[in-house]
């Protein structure tokens, strides 16, 4: 038996498990057998629109970019990603009113970060309409997640985490242990049990007695494969956004169905994003997608994610609810909850990200 079961298979459950791991901890993942949200993403290393989110997100995210340096340095150096493909660190510009500018400019100073106000025609590449107005964030950029989390899995290997597959669908109580109960007739069990399954931690959690505000929250994307630097950095609109690759790839997104939790990619959707694509950057008019797919994002009532016990079930930790922000959130959230399951003394208050106590009752969970 490990010292720490993890529950999932994306950003937050693999940067759980690296973080325990770095503190001496034996680690068993077992995830699902659907795509994380964290593999269907973009992988933008900032919340969109960050000054109208509250503190209690920024401070998971705002250091996104230095975090991801660290972790995307391990994995090229020891040889599980190769060099210069992870990151592209180019920039974001965000198209805002005049008011939108000052608040956003006002928001960088706050939380230090590099920001100017700048319109389209300063962009490089062919981009998009001149013409509109921003503010760009030389220093931000995106992470190419699905290679990220083929590295992360390689790496965790390598430190001798176990992983399988499994869907988790019940539970139950074994003196003061929680054993998990896989479809197949599989269980598992440890000390302290990590909970990040994304959209499916909501369903298990009212199995523990607690409910939370979550819900799925379906998201499309498209892919066109044009040449490096025709989009030089990523461009945030009201409508949605633009992501380059380094390698020329240029992702579109993204649509959002709230209560959706299918993982097929839909007519419409397609359609929609189409239109997008050729709005922000009307050269694609004659261009068309390689790939369309979709995710199911943690959806949350809450801009900011659930970290921490579950009331009522010793040894069990969550981590849920990131909504659209689970890849820039994930070290930060890792780095905490890893803190507070070994007892050391956390680097960001805790407090703001527990869950209630006055969630539905476990009382009944408990005498089961």
């Amino acid at each position: 038996m490990s010292d720490v079961l993890v529950l999932g298979g994306g950003i937050v459950a693999l940067l759980s498990a690296l973080e325990l791991t770095e503190r001496g901890a034996s680690v068993t993942i077992v995830e699902g057998d659907q795509p994380p949200a964290s593999w269907a993403g973009g992988g933008i290393l900032s919340p969109l629109y960050a000054w109208r989110q509250s503190s209690l997100l920024n401070q998971l995210t705002f250091d996104g970019v230095d975090r991801y340096r660290r972790l995307v340095g391990m994995l090229e150096s020891d040889g599980y990603a190769p060099p210069g493909r992870l990151l592209n660190l180019n920039g974001m510009w965000v198209q805002g009113d005049e008011k939108e500018r000052e608040r956003a400019l006002r928001w960088a100073s706050e939380w230090g970060l590099n920001c100017e106000a700048q319109s389209s025609d300063g962009l490089s590449g062919r981009m998009m309409a001149k013409g509109l107005e921003g503010v760009f964030f030389p220093g931000l950029g995106n992470v190419r997640n699905p290679g990220l989390l083929k590295a992360l899995r390689a790496c965790l290997q390598a430190r001798g985490v176990k992983n399988h597959k499994a869907r988790i669908s019940d539970i139950r109580r074994q003196g003061r242990n929680v054993i998990f109960l896989a479809e197949d007739g599989r269980q598992w069990r440890a000390d302290k049990t990590v909970v990040g399954m994304g959209a499916g931690t909501g369903a298990l959690l009212e199995k523990l007695g607690v409910q939370l505000p979550l819900f799925p929250a379906k998201g499309e994307m498209l892919l066109y494969q044009l040449s490096p630097g025709d989009v030089s950095s990523v461009l945030l609109t009201e409508a949605g956004y633009l992501i380059p690759r380094n390698d020329g790839a240029v992702l579109v997104g993204s649509t959002l169905r709230k209560g959706d939790a299918s993982f097929y990619p839909t007519v419409s959707g397609r359609y929609r994003l189409e239109r997008l694509a050729q709005t922000l950057m009307p050269e694609l008019e004659k261009a068309r997608p390689a790939y369309h797919w979709a995710g199911v994002r943690p959806g949350s009532d809450r801009d900011y994610p659930f970290i921490g016990a579950v009331p009522g079930a010793d040894g069990v930790y969550v981590a849920t609810g990131h909504y659209r922000n689970g890849l820039v959130a994930a070290p930060a959230t890792a780095e905490l909850l890893a803190q507070v399951l070994c007892g050391v003394a956390p680097s960001i208050d805790p407090s703001g990200y527990s869950l209630p106590s006055s969630s539905r009752s476990s009382s009944s969970f408990l005498r089961r």
